[in-house]
């Protein structure tokens, strides 16, 4: 898993490696509309989300991929300020500008929201 975070970047995140290298999302239930995705072995979910988001949409190489896109939208974590964003595929020219605002603070703020 820890070559996981290096293809992503995420190597010298410490909030986000440490919730991957103890927790697995799967077995997670969630009520939020959003399904995160995982990245704990054996699955790369979250490689081949940001990976589709890069080839098919563009995202910068700053933003790793939560979600997988499918709704027309991204929840994106920032690899520059640690924030979390909530963005519709429409508004990715926005957000490289700088004009929207993170919907979560940082990768835990997600987190707590997503188990809540």
């Amino acid at each position: 898993m820890p070559e996981y975070l290096d293809v992503l970047g995420l190597s010298g995140d410490q909030q986000v490696r440490e919730f991957f290298q103890n927790y697995n999302l799967s077995g997670v239930l969630s009520n939020r509309s959003h399904e995160l995705l995982d990245l704990c072995s054996p699955t790369s979910q979250i490689i081949e989300a940001t990976d589709f988001g890069r080839d098919t949409y563009g995202i910068s190489e700053n933003f790793v991929c939560l979600t997988s896109g499918e709704g027309e939208g991204f929840i994106l974590y920032s690899k520059v300020d640690g924030k979390v964003y909530d963005v519709a595929v429409n508004q990715l020219d926005e957000l490289e500008a700088g004009k929207i605002k993170a919907r979560w603070q940082s990768f835990v703020e997600l987190i707590e929201w997503y188990l809540s």
